[in-house]
């Protein structure tokens, strides 16, 4: 596993377990993280059976309980930095459609492999000028060392949507920049787009 693909490993897992965007209107964010992250545990126990069966069935999880709260058209414009701004609308949607698609298989594999381990937070800090917070994690498991994980989160109406994941101050999307940005250099754009099968189809 290249290190791009274990730090997304890493980030998968944490990710699942603050899958806090089922949003209550009038809630803090600190709060939407702690009651949210519990019902994400809860349904993990509740299909822990039928995912023994089936294993494919955690996309399923990822898609009903993720997807739908995650801003991937941001996490992919910041993904792809300058780039962004040359691609047309058809090849942009094309993008943001394959990298959700990366970021679900690689949750759902990851997800497979879930231990419980002991959570604290710190509360929600504010980032940036754009009404932006940062919520922090700690999870600690006996004879691992403390990982930190910060999810930078901006307001979007009455809820709030994950644009970055942060292990240990390694942030998901400027590893994700570097490697598109290589690949760019190596295939030109228009190669790197048509490179995703849902690019190469459309």
């Amino acid at each position: 596993m290249n290190k791009t693909s274990h730090i997304l490993s890493k980030t998968s897992i944490f990710l699942f377990l603050t899958c806090y965007f089922n949003i209550v209107i009038g809630a803090t964010a600190d709060e939407i993280v702690f009651e949210t992250t519990q019902e994400v545990l809860n349904r993990l126990e509740v299909d822990k059976d039928r995912l023994k069966k089936e294993p494919e069935y955690i996309q399923v999880i990822v898609r009903e309980l993720i997807v739908p709260h995650i801003d991937f058209t941001t996490m992919s414009e910041l993904a792809l930095g300058k780039n962004w701004p040359m691609l047309d609308d058809t090849d942009q949607t094309c993008f943001v459609r394959s990298f959700k698609n990366l970021l679900v298989e690689r949750y759902a594999f990851v997800l497979l492999s879930y231990r419980k381990q002991d959570i604290s937070y710190q509360s929600a800090k504010p980032i940036g000028e754009k009404g932006n917070v940062s919520i922090i994690q700690t999870l600690t498991q006996l004879g691992v060392k403390p990982l930190t994980i910060e999810y930078p989160m901006r307001p979007d109406t009455d809820s709030w949507k994950v644009i970055d994941l942060v292990i240990d101050n390694v942030s998901l999307i400027r590893n994700y920049r570097k490697m598109f940005n290589k690949e760019i250099k190596h295939k030109g754009l228009e190669g790197f787009i048509n490179s995703f099968d849902e690019c190469a189809a459309s």
